[in-house]
């Protein structure tokens, strides 16, 4: 589903969502509430600031998999400080002490732009891997949610009208859409269920397709679809599985 956030890094887009980074790295899960709470795109101009070692974070953060070349390893060491992700920073340090001291172990011709490392995320403790990463955005989400109880018919107006619930973008779970199911609503994101589910994909683009045609929505406003002839607990047992 389309990435929400632009990165301009030595003049070259890296597009991302913000649940996934935020997910991953305390820094952006901080950025994305504070400094670039409003902010589609970002741009860096340091020139310590490296596009590639970026690059290799961001798509680590999706994957799990970690592909860098040697040479680009001391930037990315400096980027994972700053990000605030620990553990891979640690591996990426004894690594880089390794490669500094394997250079006979290397052809003689081949410099440190073509050597490549590559770190699969089971080689980190289990806290820093993708699946707790959105486990906790998981978790977080379902205790935002709410079972709505004596608004019902304002609910069912805000809900037949425009397909909007008047519903506070929480600062810690970033959701960007709401699903009511019965008379609870959850908070989701957008990226997961598409890529997840053909059906939410199709039903989000059609959404999407509406609201171009509106106002653009409030900030205090998230899209919010309906189920139909689905319990609460099926639903969240859903997500937790997506």
């Amino acid at each position: 589903f389309p990435p929400d956030v632009a990165f301009i890094v030595q003049g070259k887009p890296i597009r991302a969502h913000r649940v996934i980074l935020s997910s991953r790295s305390p820094f952006f899960k901080k950025k994305f509430t504070t400094d670039w709470k409003e902010r589609s795109e970002v741009r860096f101009s340091r020139e310590r600031l490296s596009y590639p070692a970026l690059y290799s974070l961001i798509h680590f953060f999706y994957s799990d998999r970690l592909e860098v070349a040697v040479d680009d390893m001391q930037d990315l060491i400096r980027i994972c400080k700053v990000c605030r992700c620990e553990s891979l920073h640690k591996v990426l340090e004894k690594e880089l002490i390794h490669q500094k001291y394997a250079d006979y172990k290397a052809l003689g011709d081949v410099d440190n732009s073509q050597k490549r490392y590559i770190l699969q995320g089971l080689s980190l403790p289990q806290e820093d891997r993708l699946p707790a990463a959105l486990h906790r955005i998981l978790l977080t989400a379902l205790s935002n949610s709410t079972r709505q109880s004596g608004q019902e018919d304002e609910i069912d107006k805000l809900v037949t009208r425009m397909g909007a619930m008047q519903m506070a973008k929480s600062l810690d779970d970033l959701a960007d859409v709401c699903v009511r199911v019965d008379r609870k609503i959850f908070r989701c994101h957008q990226v997961i269920l598409a890529s997840r589910s053909e059906y939410f994909k199709a039903r989000l683009s059609h959404m999407k397709d509406f609201h171009e045609d509106i106002d653009e929505l409030s900030v205090d406003i998230l899209p919010c679809l309906e189920e139909h002839d689905l319990s609460m607990e099926a639903f969240e047992k859903m997500i937790e599985y997506m």
